[in-house]
């Protein structure tokens, strides 16, 4: 089957014209998200350089091959400061470079007149920037669980097709009736850019939704003051701790501790609740530095924090005191502070992560009794606690 390069170049257009347009309404429904807006940029200058390639067929030379090729790069300039802004990078000036050089190089009668050259000049800068986006993707990887292998595919064929392309493409001029009249390689530039664009174009509107969906997903796992976990946040991953314990042939041990900060109404009192707020976060600052790495920390709410600690009671007792006597060294804003601390370890299947807090904060209210400052535990013993008994 024959494809009409005609055809195509016109089913381009539409393509790039349609696109340009969702995008249009994307950027605008994602309150102006940066991502989107290069994007749309760089679809709309893509529009704008196939549109001026069609010229061709006037008998126009400057616009298609000069102007034409210094937009088209410009394009994709600003698909690369679209992948630096997802990366939060800054943009520099490097997405000017090939269109500066194509400029340039349009100046010399030896490159203007050559297709062949041209053609090779082409292919390496879209190479080059693709590279640069596959780099820019590679370093985001973090921050994609679903987007970015299907990116990074779509990249890779793009990359290796315009190498392909050196090869290929014999850069002679076909008498064949077509917009752009370029040589028989051109059906095939076309046909790839279009599926190039479609598959660019949804997968970074995937990409800014899934960076979308992490953040709001984060925001609901972190306390917005101290930007530790929050309780669900916590709770959630006691679950995943119950989900593995039940795996584990040998029950595991941790322990659920209770904190909670003395007479913080005080200082709320006494020096505002700014000078509070600070105190809080000089909180979680101490706590986080002390605790092992597998250790899990969360505000519960007010002046309540709660962690899930890895091993027995007195590696719990070690973590504990290390903490108290930080928190009572530390003086944010020379404002003493001190905690009162209450603890609780399971080491039996039974032993849920929600009966383990209830006997913590029954560890805790007896640190609170006994004049506070204190670390005081409450030890499971080896027999299954029923929840009943709690009550």
């Amino acid at each position: 089957m024959t494809l009409d390069i005609y055809t195509l170049f016109v089913c381009e257009l539409y393509v790039l014209g349609f696109l340009s347009i969702i995008l249009v309404f994307a950027w605008v429904g994602a309150q102006y998200d940066r991502v989107l807006g290069f994007t749309t940029l760089a679809l709309t200058l893509t529009l704008t350089a196939v549109f001026l390639s069609s010229l061709r067929s006037a008998g126009f030379v400057f616009l298609p091959i000069a102007v034409g090729n210094v937009v088209m790069m410009l394009a994709y300039g600003n698909l690369l400061n679209a992948f630096r802004a997802f990366c939060n990078k800054l943009l520099g000036f490097s997405w000017l470079a090939a269109a500066l050089l194509w400029a340039i190089l349009c100046a010399f009668p030896q490159f203007y007149a050559s297709q062949p050259k041209r053609v090779l000049v082409i292919c390496l800068l879209c190479i080059i920037y693709t590279g640069a986006l596959i780099r820019l993707l590679w370093q985001s990887r973090d921050a994609l669980q679903v987007t970015f292998w299907p990116a990074q595919m779509l990249l890779w064929i793009h990359l290796l097709f315009h190498v392909a392309r050196i090869f290929l493409d014999d850069a002679i001029a076909t008498p064949v009736r077509g917009a752009i009249a370029g040589s028989s390689f051109s059906v095939y530039v076309i046909l790839e850019s279009i599926l190039f664009v479609i598959g660019l174009t949804f997968t970074i509107l995937a990409m800014v939704n899934e960076r979308t969906q992490i953040a709001h997903k984060r925001a609901s796992l972190h306390d917005p003051l101290t930007s530790v976990w929050n309780r669900r946040a916590l709770f959630e991953q006691a679950d995943r701790l119950v989900v593995r314990n039940t795996r584990n042939p040998q029950p595991l041990v941790y322990t659920a501790v209770l904190f909670d900060l003395d007479h913080f109404k005080g200082i709320n009192d006494r020096y505002g609740h700014l000078q509070g707020d600070r105190v809080l976060i000089d909180f979680c600052q101490v706590v986080q530095a002390l605790l092992p790495a597998e250790a899990h920390f969360a505000r519960l709410g007010g002046e309540e924090f709660a962690a899930i600690l890895p091993g027995n009671s007195e590696d719990a007792e070690r973590v504990c005191e290390r903490i108290r006597l930080a928190t009572q060294l530390s003086q944010p804003n020379d404002v003493c502070y001190t905690v009162s601390i209450g603890y609780a370890t399971a080491n039996h299947r039974d032993h849920t992560f929600p009966i383990l807090l209830g006997l913590a904060d029954e560890a805790l209210y007896r640190a609170k009794a006994s004049g506070r400052n204190r670390v005081e535990r409450y030890f499971v013993q080896l027999q299954p606690v029923q929840e009943a008994a709690l009550s």
